[in-house]
């Protein structure tokens, strides 16, 4: 409920923001290179109908989400390591700040290189995310009361103990920060890799398709798609991540 009224909040915007895009397609006046909203979510409704539509989806979501999740783990664990352990920080913080600087795009050629093209969107997805993750939970390690853990060591409280209500207490809003943040940019970055690797059956094999063949129609629908899911994608995380601490 909190999501579908959230959603009618923004509508007075998205009306606005389809009139403009009405109004820029009639006086454009070519379909090769804009469409209209109404052309556009007709042929979304087309697509939507069509057992290729939702399969594509599927593949990309599931692999996407893959990536997502394996960075979510390596990002905490990582991090943590780093925290701990001064060799383990000076071997992998330079290699993380060097992973989040390089552009998706040469992620995707050099994975291509190395990797068969289903594997593309979820390798490309978890280095994407890996260094949000990581960056977040070292912040949130950080900001440990180092007061408290003196007194859990003077006490002697068990290392099971600190870790799950000082340390878990400490980094859940960090790392679900990271999480929602992140969980946009695995999407996006798992479509241009798809799209990039035309990796078939998937998303961005679809959007590249209407590239190819100068469906606009078809480019827009599922650019129409892609922001919904990643919308939803967000939404549900953070439900799921506030209802876990």
């Amino acid at each position: 409920m909190k999501i579908f009224g959230t959603f009618l909040k923004h509508i007075p915007v998205i009306i606005f923001w389809l009139l403009v895009w009405e109004a820029i397609s009639f006086f454009v006046q070519s379909d090769i290179i804009i469409v209209s909203p109404r052309v556009t979510f007709a042929r979304l409704f087309e697509l939507a109908r069509t057992v290729n539509f939702w399969q594509s989806i599927g593949i990309s979501l599931g692999r996407i989400l893959r990536g997502f999740s394996y960075a979510l783990v390596a990002g905490v664990f990582l991090a943590g390591m780093c925290a701990k352990i001064k060799i383990v920080a000076r071997l992998f913080v330079p290699m993380i700040k060097v992973a989040n600087a390089i552009p998706i795009a040469s992620f995707t050629i050099l994975a291509l290189m190395a990797f068969h093209s289903s594997n593309l969107s979820i390798f490309v997805s978890f280095v994407t995310v890996l260094p949000i993750v990581f960056f977040n939970t070292m912040k949130g390690i950080e900001s440990t009361d180092a007061k408290l853990l003196e007194m859990a060591n003077i006490f002697r409280v068990p290392l099971r103990k600190i870790i799950f209500y000082i340390y878990l207490k400490t980094l859940a809003p960090f790392v679900a920060s990271a999480a929602t943040a992140g969980v946009g940019f695995a999407w996006k970055s798992g479509i241009a890799a798809e799209l990039i690797g035309n990796v078939r059956g998937t998303i961005g094999a679809n959007l590249h398709t209407s590239r190819i063949f100068l469906l606009t129609a078809d480019l827009f629908a599922w650019t129409i798609a892609i922001v919904i899911l990643s919308y939803l994608m967000e939404k549900i995380l953070k439900l799921v991540m506030k209802w876990s601490y």
